[in-house]
């Protein structure tokens, strides 16, 4: 897969802070749900919440 330019980005939200936040807090709730699974990896999780949050699945809040 091809990581999302910086571009596509910042499309999403008005600053690569609040970007960065809001991949950081689904991350963290993707991490919790599958902390007991054997092939848990935290990069994986990232990975996953940046592409929900590029595809519009989650939404930024200001």
């Amino acid at each position: 897969m091809i990581p999302p330019s910086t571009k596509e980005i910042m499309d999403i939200g008005d600053s690569k802070y609040a970007v960065v936040v809001a991949v950081a807090r689904r991350a963290r709730v993707l991490s919790e749900n599958k902390k007991n699974d054997e092939d848990y990896r935290l990069s994986s999780m990232v990975t996953q919440a940046l592409n929900e949050v590029v595809s519009g699945r989650v939404k930024i809040e200001f």
